[in-house]
């Protein structure tokens, strides 16, 4: 299963064009694997999202118990102090509305479902590509 998300997109030089909107779009990205965090950080950036960094789920948890939001969370399943299934219930057990997206590695259909059932309104295995990243956001944008 390479995913559960939203709709097919297909790529165009057209699609690669996000919905205007008045309100940039926060994103928070969550993984411990540096390369990862760096080409979905460059990815959103050329999309005009404000992107913020965190290595782990005990340190989403701690942004959101600071007062922080944002309107989308990329979350990797696998990271040590506190994995994304976790940071995931916990979040939403604090009342977080933001969309949550899960990203992995992992490519059993197993991990997956427990994945979406802490919480998360789609799941992608790793790397996340353009057209991915554009239905995440379109979708986000229909919420």
């Amino acid at each position: 299963m390479e995913k559960m998300g939203f709709g097919n997109v297909t790529s165009t030089s057209k699609t690669m064009k996000i919905i205007d909107t008045e309100k940039k779009i926060s994103v928070l990205i969550v993984d411990d694997d540096l390369l990862f965090q760096k080409i979905h950080k460059v990815m959103m950036t050329k999309f005009g999202t404000e992107v913020q960094l965190a290595a782990n789920g005990k340190e989403v948890v701690d942004l959101f118990l600071s007062g922080a939001s944002f309107d989308l969370i990329l979350i990797d399943l696998a990271m040590p102090i506190m994995d994304g299934i976790e940071a995931t219930k916990q979040l939403r057990s604090m009342g977080v509305t933001s969309m949550i997206v899960g990203v992995t590695s992992h490519n059993q259909d197993s991990e997956i479902q427990a994945f979406m059932k802490s919480g998360l309104n789609a799941c992608y295995v790793k790397p996340l590509n353009a057209e991915k990243l554009i239905a995440v956001l379109n979708e986000l944008k229909n919420i």
